[in-house]
């Protein structure tokens, strides 16, 4: 898993194979003591769409941002977060990044998913 800075209030980290990046935007509050509380507002998914008519190879980012009163306005964040996965070179213009609000509704545990104990 790589870590990179988006700003200075909000950093990403995530996963890669060749084809495809996926991760999660967090909202940073450091601390005095070197550390620092994380909040999870957003998760992004890149990948280099396979059917490309109409179009040049490129890739696509979709920016989903929690509704959360911690997160930027999800297209700041959007154009942010393209601005600095390029900066770092994970990925290469040309892209087309979307931006997405987004609220989990429900969820449900499949197996020992929490330790009560």
């Amino acid at each position: 898993m790589r870590r990179f800075a988006i700003s200075d209030k909000f950093e990403a980290n995530f996963v890669e194979d060749e084809s495809s990046r996926s991760g999660e935007v967090y909202f940073v509050e450091r601390n005095n003591g070197g550390g620092a509380n994380l909040t999870p507002i957003a998760r992004f998914f890149a990948w280099r769409p396979e059917y490309i008519e109409g179009s040049h190879p490129h890739w696509r980012i979709d920016c989903f941002v929690r509704k959360h009163t911690l997160a930027p306005k999800a297209k700041w964040l959007g154009k942010a977060l393209t601005e600095a996965i390029i900066q770092n070179g994970i990925c290469d213009p040309p892209i087309w990044t979307s931006w997405h609000s987004s609220e989990e509704l429900q969820g449900e545990a499949y197996g020992e998913v929490f330790d009560l104990d």
